[in-house]
């Protein structure tokens, strides 16, 4: 709980850190367009060819020398010196991911330089190890309870700053680093801890059997099935307060520009979303914790990318660049419960949860299993609508059960693998033979 001075330091600290985000992005980028493509074929005779400045690195934005100039002084007077360094880290690893690409050489996008609004995080690398300090509280509840601890941080150049401290530290460990964050109901901060003692974690070795594994299959309908035929109902939070924040929006937009009213009400919607995210993460860890409480060992998951699952399509366009109907009005919807459902923030807190109790969660290829029949192994090609699975052998199960059980099986290795079909070969589907007419082949003379 930040005073007014407090709470305006910090922001002005954003402010400042959001300014040498962009400009040591823009320095990076001047040389990225510069400096990329090496010169190997040009008249040297005639074109006088400068020298290759070096690239800019964490340690050359970081000098004492760049920050001299009178021009940027304003920048960085009354900001930790450290929380500066650490803006600057964050600019070198985000442009590296799109330089190079991360351990398994996957690039990301392109850094994008940020407003005001979107730079809401202070990072502060080093803290004293008594930088906190907590008492009792002596004060009771009116009902005869004890109250929360009273606790207070100690952060450089801000000075001491009371915090609800709502979860005690254990013992021996000590505090290293903070991430100090402004959300839409107020600043939190987040601390690192390091115990010297603990080894380092070791995921455990559990070979996966009919017995200890099972297969789960997430959905839209239902957030997951199990091969077992248990299901977790799925709780779509945004759609059910979709039609509120359209209101909300509807009244902001009527408001006029920079008014105090139009802040509130944008305020307001900020607060909701926050709302939302609490309540599905909350759903989220609830789920995964009944399916870690199950006797069960392995936990087999599609190896999902929902953001891949949820991109636009592509627009499509005529002879004379006139666009086409793309699909993208219907499948609009379609990614938007996707979002809503969050399979990746299911997926990553049950891997936690489970690597805390002891258990293992396997990814698997999830290439057909909606279609295979997982009685009789036959492919039975069926639309998203469908959602009951009919095979000619007469096995009739729900879509998602079946889907869940040749998870299982993939995992166990009963199959293979489940590849794509391929497509066969036709004169009538290919676009050369809609546009060329077909070529009789020349007698052998």
């Amino acid at each position: 709980m930040l005073d007014k001075q407090q709470s305006y330091q910090l922001n002005e600290w954003l402010y400042k850190l959001c300014r040498i985000h962009n400009l040591m992005l823009e320095e990076r980028f001047n040389w990225w367009e510069r400096n990329r493509s090496p010169v190997n074929a040009c008249p040297i005779f005639v074109t006088y060819l400068p020298d290759l400045k070096d690239p800019p690195t964490y340690y050359s934005q970081k000098r004492a020398t760049h920050w001299s100039r009178e021009s940027n002084k304003h920048l960085y007077e009354g900001v930790y010196s450290q929380v500066i360094q650490e803006a600057i880290k964050r600019v070198e690893d985000t442009f590296n991911r799109f330089i190079k690409g991360d351990l398994n050489r996957k690039r990301s996008g392109k850094p994008r330089f940020k407003s005001v609004r979107r730079y809401r995080t202070v990072s502060i690398p080093q803290l004293k190890a008594d930088c906190l300090s907590v008492t009792v509280n002596p004060h009771r509840t009116k009902n005869g309870g004890t109250r929360r601890d009273i606790a207070y941080i100690n952060l450089p150049k801000v000075g001491q700053v009371k915090l609800i401290y709502h979860r005690p530290i254990p013992e021996g460990f000590t505090i290293k680093a903070a991430l100090v964050s402004h959300k839409a109901d107020g600043w939190y901060i987040c601390l690192t801890l390091e115990d010297k003692s603990i080894p380092k974690f070791k995921p455990s070795e559990i070979e996966a059997t009919e017995d200890n594994s099972i297969g789960l299959d997430v959905g839209l309908e239902k957030l997951w099935t199990a091969s077992d035929g248990e299901i977790e109902p799925i709780q779509q939070h945004y759609r059910q307060s979709e039609a509120k924040l359209a209101r909300l929006a509807n009244r902001k937009d009527g408001k006029p520009h920079k008014s105090a009213s139009r802040r509130k009400l944008a305020k307001k919607i900020s607060k909701h979303h926050q709302k939302l995210q609490r309540k599905r993460k909350q759903f989220h860890y609830e789920s995964a914790t009944r399916l870690v409480s199950r006797d069960e060992k392995v936990f087999f998951v599609e190896d999902i990318k929902p953001g891949n699952l949820s991109r636009k399509n592509k627009p499509k366009q005529d002879k004379d660049g006139k666009y086409l109907p793309n699909g993208q009005s219907a499948k609009s919807g379609l990614n938007k419960s996707i979002n809503d459902a969050g399979w990746g923030q299911f997926l990553s807190i049950l891997n936690y949860k489970a690597a805390k109790a002891g258990k293992l969660v396997v990814k698997v290829k999830p290439h057909n299993t909606s279609q295979v029949c997982s009685c009789c192994n036959r492919v039975e090609q069926k639309d998203l609508s469908v959602r009951i699975h009919h095979c000619l052998c007469g096995f009739v199960l729900d879509r998602d059960w079946n889907a869940a059980i040749n998870i299982k099986k993939v995992g166990l290795g009963i199959f293979p693998t489940i590849k794509r079909r391929k497509r066969r070969f036709s004169p009538e589907r290919s676009r050369r033979a809609k546009t060329e007419p077909q070529r009789k082949p020349t007698p052998y003379p």
